[in-house]
Order: structure tokens, then C-alpha cells, then sequence
């Protein structure tokens, strides 16, 4: 496949995008998870049709692309904002959403809040977000703002640590929920690590994204938005994960499996099965992408 980068100007800075195959073909817009970036899909692109264009950004405080202004905390509606910057940059009338994770949880409320805009849905291992009982509101909310206050004193001047690049690359796979291959943690260190000096690295991400940022809803107020996702839509879940569905996403997953629209697949693996074994998860997005042509 082709590639070719580019960065997309945005009010706060740029967002760096990647591009596979030929613009002239139908766009996929792919989107990763919190502390990733659009390398996550590099293992799975190549094996999906060629008849698309696929194009992968890093979202605000990922990758290449700029972080959201200091000083304030992170807002899950910044991250909408943002998709919808890189629709109007690319002037799509309609395109087709790939999400894996965080990235999928904007794609279904990106679909619902403008339907017009997304062709079919493709969201890896998440169901989300996930929702926030009525009477845990305050307690929440009050967390979230001394939290954040808890991290600016703490960094504040303090310079970022450093790191050699093998020792960057075990916190990338120590750091995460689910195993990585050696070569998925590679593969994602090339575009979260930052350059210090000829042997030491720091890491790019906002740090702002290790405190939660998930809208303070209730279930019925996110199945309000959601309930207007009509298009065909396919959720492809880890089964190492399953298990969470049944608990903090187990009111999405029971909304999703009786949609018409939607369809539910699962593979053998773990949150990153896309990245580390791509040969289980192409087959179904292959598949549904050829489909919804």
C-alpha cells in the first residue's frame, strides 16, 4: 500500500495523518485508543480491500499531532470536535468510521451525532463509553477536578523523564491492560516516543490522558445519543475481554445485540488482537467493508 503523512491544521496546532492507498478511492477514517496512535492499524491496513483509502490519525496529545492547550483539563467532546475537523479538512460528504477502543467509543457518538456523515461503522474491542451512575455524579465529577489538580502540582516544573529505548518500550508493554507483542511494542514506539538526545527518549502523549475523561452520564442518557446510530454497524470483541461486557459495558452490549443494524463478532485475543494478530480480526472487517461498498 502507498502511505503518505500529512498535518492537518487545527486551531491549537496540527493533527498528523497518515494515508494508505488511493485518494480517490471511498475514505475509512481509522481511530485508536487512549496512549496510542495510528500505527495501531499498520499490521491490519494491508490486509484489508484496496478499493478504499484509508486514512489514520493521531488524536490531540498522541503521536505526531499537537496536544489540546495547557492548564485545563481533557473533554471527550474536544476529541468529537476534533474528528470533525479532519472531515471538513478532507471535505467528505460520507466516509466510513474504524475505530479501535477510545477510538471506537467517539465513532459511535460521532455516527449518532451526525448520521449523514458515516457510511458504515467498524468499532474493535469497545462498547463504550462507559456510563456513570446518577448517584456517583458528584463524587465523580469532584474526583476528576482534584485529580487533575493533583497532576498539574505534580508536574509542575518538573521536566518529563527520560528513558533509553528499550526501557520506553517495556513501559509501553508494562503500561497497558492487555500484552503486546514484541513487535506491536515496536511498532507503537515509533510514534510515542520523542527524541531526547542520541540514547534517551520521552514519551509524546498528553499526560493529561492518564486521568478519566468519559462523559459523567447515565446509561439512559448515552442510549439517548446512541439510539440514533441507523447505519450498518459491526462490533468485533476480543474474547479475553468478554468478561467485561457482562460488568461496567454490560447495559451497551445488551443495547447493541438487539439493533437490527448491528452486528457482533469475536475473536480469539486480547484489547490488541487487531495490532498483534491481525489475521483474526480482517476477516470480518474485510468482509463488512466489501459489504457496505
Amino acid at each position: 500500500m502507498n502511505t503518505q503523512e500529512i498535518l492537518i491544521p487545527v486551531p491549537w496546532g496540527h493533527i498528523s495523518a497518515k494515508m494508505y492507498g488511493n485518494h480517490c478511492n471511498s475514505a475509512v477514517l481509522c481511530v485508536h485508543g487512549i496512549q496510542d496512535n495510528c500505527d495501531t492499524f499498520s499490521t491490519l491496513l494491508p490486509l484489508l480491500p484496496k478499493e478504499y483509502y484509508y486514512v489514520c490519525i493521531d488524536l490531540p496529545g498522541h503521536g505526531h499531532s499537537s496536544h489540546f492547550p495547557q492548564f485545563v483539563p481533557l473533554e471527550f467532546t474536544n476529541y468529537l470536535s476534533a474528528i470533525k475537523l479532519v472531515k471538513d479538512h478532507f471535505c467528505w460528504s460520507q466516509f466510513v468510521y474504524l475505530g479501535h477502543s477510545f477510538g471506537g467509543q467517539l465513532g459511535t457518538w460521532f455516527t449518532a451525532l451526525y448520521p449523514e456523515c458515516i457510511k458504515c461503522l467498524i468499532i474493535l474491542d469497545t462498547m463504550g463509553p462507559r456510563d456513570v451512575e446518577r448517584k456517583n455524579t458528584m463524587e465523580t465529577v469532584k474526583s476528576r477536578i482534584d485529580d487533575f489538580h493533583i497532576l498539574q502540582r505534580r508536574q509542575s516544573g518538573r521536566d518529563p523523564p527520560v528513558y533509553t529505548y528499550d526501557q520506553a518500550v517495556d513501559k509501553i508493554r508494562s503500561g497497558r491492560p492487555s500484552k503486546l507483542t514484541d513487535e506491536s511494542a515496536h511498532i507503537l514506539a515509533k510514534r510515542s516516543l520523542i527524541r531526547v538526545d542520541e540514547n534517551r527518549f520521552k514519551f509524546a502523549y498528553d499526560q493529561r490522558l492518564k486521568l478519566p475523561f468519559h462523559p459523567v452520564m447515565t446509561f439512559d442518557q448515552h442510549e439517548n445519543i446512541i439510539n440514533r446510530i441507523s447505519c450498518p454497524t459491526i462490533f468485533v470483541l476480543a474474547d479475553e475481554n468478554c468478561g467485561r461486557y457482562s460488568t461496567y459495558l454490560k447495559n451497551a452490549y445488551e443495547f447493541y445485540s438487539t439493533r437490527p443494524n448491528m452486528t457482533i463478532r469475536t475473536v480469539n485475543g486480547n484489547h490488541d488482537v487487531h495490532l498483534n494478530h491481525p489475521d483474526r480480526v480482517f476477516a470480518f472487517v474485510s468482509e463488512f467493508l466489501k459489504q457496505n461498498y
